[in-house]
């Protein structure tokens, strides 16, 4: 007999709001009950009128229809509750954001750097250039420098007001200071990946509203692809891991309240935001606890969500049932681990699953 897991949170957040940023999801839900599919990034300029701003957390500087924000803050690239490659289950960011914006494109760019300390276990990996055993620096020193630094290039377009698609571009640069190449606004992976000290992962995104208040929505990540013909059956690549999110939503309109309810599924592979260096791993370092970019509750799963966001100008209302098949593998699991080369797909959940449900009820005062 299965045997559940049950997670109750119940949690009340602050957040400082300014008039000239975006820096939640009540303004895009605002915009979806209206019919205007707008952009799922937050923190995000909400007027394209030129102005500086410098506050207690961040710099913000628009010149329209270039802007570029500077700081610590939380941020979200998602229109689902968890995002499956930057997403808000990081608890903050530091780093630099900006773009280029118009009515129908839009090019986005983030820096942001994380904690690079390492145990002496995960030291030792990472000085071993050999670990990666597909790697061109086999035989070598691996890179080892305290730096962790995730850039993300976005392109996204918007041929009609009720359909947006997104094309984004994830590079881990780990081990080492990253340079004018690697953080280069307008760069793309053929010229920033470096063997040895990157990890790259792709984004796309797809949003339509068929009737004004009414959204489906979807994102798709993926960290590697094991190619059949090349690949398959070689234990040392690094096996297929993609994720992915679907969901759909209401927004009604009550009095000043916006109400809207969501089902999403989603489905994590096995090894996704693994890789044998820590400093590589798709995952932010908080208080010496690993936490995925991604999706909320790590690798090795898929379940569903239901929820329900209240909203207003003053607070908003948070209200989410999950259930979620989870397998043996973990991020703490090696990645060099004996079980890896059972299968090329790993699509998962693996081994002998555990059910589980988080009910969770958020207050966030503004």
């Amino acid at each position: 007999m299965k045997k559940f897991i049950f997670f109750i949170l119940i949690e009340i957040i602050y957040i400082i709001t300014f008039s000239e940023i975006i820096n939640d999801k009540t303004y895009l839900y605002k915009e979806l009950y209206y019919g205007n599919n707008y952009i799922n990034i937050t923190p995000y300029p909400k007027i394209n009128q030129k102005e500086l701003k410098i506050t207690k957390n961040y710099i913000y500087l628009n010149t329209n229809p270039f802007w570029i924000i500077y700081g610590k803050y939380r941020t979200n690239w998602s229109d689902l509750e968890h995002g499956v490659y930057l997403s808000d289950s990081l608890p903050y960011v530091n780093g630099i954001m900006g773009g280029y914006d118009t009515k129908v494109l839009k090019m986005i760019f983030g820096v942001y750097s994380f904690s690079p300390n390492l145990s002496s276990t995960e030291s030792l990996i990472q000085k071993n250039g050999s670990i990666d055993q597909n790697s061109d620096r086999v035989g070598f020193e691996g890179y080892t420098s305290k730096y962790k630094t995730l850039i993300i290039h976005r392109l996204e377009l918007k041929p009609l007001n009720t359909i947006r698609i997104s094309f984004n571009e994830l590079n881990l640069v780990g081990g080492k200071l990253p340079d004018i190449v690697d953080i280069n606004p307008m760069g793309i992976l053929h010229n920033t990946y470096g063997e040895g000290f990157s990890n790259a992962m792709l984004g796309v995104d797809f949003s339509f509203n068929p009737i004004k208040n009414y959204q489906l929505y979807c994102q798709f990540a993926m960290d590697d692809y094991m190619v059949p013909e090349t690949e398959a059956g070689a234990e040392n690549y690094k096996p297929t891991a993609f994720a992915y999110g679907l969901g759909n939503r209401f927004i009604f309109k009550i009095n000043n309240f916006l109400i809207s309810p969501k089902i999403e599924y989603y489905k994590v592979y096995t090894w996704m935001y693994n890789r044998w260096q820590e400093l590589l791993k798709f995952t932010g370092k908080y208080n010496d606890i690993d936490i995925p970019m991604g999706f909320k509750y790590g690798n090795d799963m898929e379940g569903y969500l239901f929820g329900t966001d209240i909203l207003n100008k003053k607070f908003n209302i948070k209200l989410l049932f999950e259930f979620y098949k989870k397998g043996e593998i973990d991020l703490n699991t090696p990645y060099n681990d004996p079980r890896k080369p059972e299968s090329d797909k790993w699509e998962g959940p693996y081994g002998n699953t555990k059910n589980f449900i988080v009910i969770s009820v958020f207050f966030v005062l503004k």
